[in-house]
């Protein structure tokens, strides 16, 4: 059969009806269905990627940290690695001692100078039994890092120390993260410095 595709010259002659441009009309709707969903998923992945590695920031004074830092450690179920040169925020020594006797392995990684004239905070935690190692020599190094791990999936780093002044008088950040890598290249710090430092 043929089709008169109209007006005139040698671009409008006859032209030959066929069913392919039903077929090719059809599978180029698949293709552009095909492409449609194959970005709406590589959308749906990037969207759970950056999901799963959320970030957040805390500034203080009073600006959040010490509340975050009370429900990552109220979160925990398994493990709460802490590398601080200071310790002596009580609401924090209250959560640590809570995830402990809910079965939580809590270990401590402070100053060795903080561990010995500190006060109480230190005390506090081997008087609950939560392990305490000590790096640093007085006068000459510092162990100065201020960073934790919650169930090996959730760090929480910056200045901030886990201190009242930290809290309520000093300039600091803190930052927390959930990227799997990073989490697990502080997670290897800590056991190098766990293994060199004294109780």
């Amino acid at each position: 059969m043929l089709l008169d595709a109209g007006g005139s010259g040698p671009y409008n002659a006859a032209v030959r009806a066929s069913h392919e441009p039903a077929k090719l009309s059809h599978s180029v709707f698949g293709l552009r269905g095909s492409r449609l969903f194959g970005l709406a998923l590589l959308f749906s992945c990037l969207l759970s990627a950056a999901a799963a590695q959320a970030s957040e920031v805390y500034f203080s004074p009073n600006g959040g940290a010490r509340q975050r830092l009370v429900r990552a450690i109220q979160e925990s179920r398994k493990t709460i690695d802490i590398a601080v040169y200071n310790f002596t925020a009580f609401e924090l020594a209250e959560a640590l001692y809570a995830a402990k006797a809910r079965g939580v392995h809590v270990r401590v990684l402070v100053d060795r100078e903080m561990a010995e004239t500190g006060g109480s905070g230190v005390r506090g935690l081997r008087l609950n039994g939560i392990p305490v190692r000590s790096l640093g020599v007085p006068e000459q190094s510092l162990m100065h890092h201020k960073f934790a791990m919650f169930d090996e999936r959730l760090v929480a780093t910056g200045s901030y120390n886990w201190t009242n002044s930290a809290e309520h008088a000093n300039y600091e950040n803190l930052v927390v993260l959930e990227e799997p890598a990073l989490v697990s290249r502080y997670q290897q710090e800590f056991r190098r410095l766990w293994r060199e430092a004294k109780e």
